[in-house]
């Protein structure tokens, strides 16, 4: 599911539109596991409970049976750019994006994301009701997949809806890319519009936010491509040829 060299990696952001990047280095090839440990859950740290009230965990790594982290976790990293969000970069990585594959165990806990952390983006019915791993649809089950953009801090919430206490595990499947954006409007167009193979992630961005928005323009200096329908190509590209006009490379 990791991206080779010379190959393309598209996010997409509902609410914003595609980032296109071609990865020009993968730093960590070969080397892409990182057995983390039990999922940041302390014993003092006060968890939701499906069934109302709060709950704590028995031991560290520990998720209750019946709860839920109503405020997203980050992971924590001695050493790291920012030791408390192993994924978090500052604009000055430009040129870096994390794709990561989180693999939880046990296979059967639900996982949502905040971008950026505190922000629920799952809905339903344009903003009828807010999903997530409390409600019974907007999560997946023990795998999901995200690329970190530079600036922004993504909340990783975990449920469990057993009645079983689980010890947990997390292990990432994950690449260090040095990217750039192409910086060909027709290309980007080709990419957008299925012509020309890339890997896709749609993160779950529903809502266009300030935390969002000043981090796309401090690091890439817009806030995405827009995407147009096959027969628009004319259109897109003008429009492209101004969003590549604005890049900070």
């Amino acid at each position: 599911m990791l991206v080779g060299e010379n190959r393309f990696l598209t996010v997409f952001m509902p609410a914003y539109g595609a980032l296109v990047f071609r990865v020009l280095h993968r730093v960590n090839k070969n080397y892409d596991v990182f057995n983390y440990g039990p999922i940041p859950l302390k014993t003092n740290m006060s968890l939701s409970s499906l069934d109302g009230g709060s709950v704590y965990p028995s031991s560290d790594g520990c998720i209750p049976a019946r709860s839920y982290n109503e405020n997203g976790l980050t992971f924590p990293l001695q050493g790291a750019f920012d030791p408390t969000d192993m994924w978090y970069l500052s604009e000055d990585y430009r040129d870096r994006v994390f794709h990561v594959i989180t693999e939880v165990s046990p296979s059967i806990l639900k996982i949502d994301l905040e971008i950026p952390k505190g922000v629920k983006q799952s809905r339903f019915q344009k903003d009828k009701l807010i999903g997530g791993v409390r409600a019974d649809f907007g999560f997946s089950r023990g795998r999901i997949e995200t690329v970190h953009i530079p600036r922004i801090h993504y909340g990783y919430r975990f449920g469990n809806d057993t009645n079983i206490e689980w010890r947990t595990f997390v292990r990432f499947r994950y690449g260090e890319y040095v990217v750039e954006i192409p910086d060909d409007p027709d290309l980007i167009f080709d990419i957008l519009s299925g012509r020309v193979a890339s890997h896709w992630v749609t993160l779950p961005v529903n809502s266009r936010d300030d935390t969002i928005t000043a981090a796309l323009n401090a690091v890439y200096g817009f806030t995405g491509f827009r995407l147009f329908p096959v027969n628009k190509r004319s259109d897109a590209v003008n429009e492209y040829r101004v969003n590549l006009s604005m890049i900070r490379r």
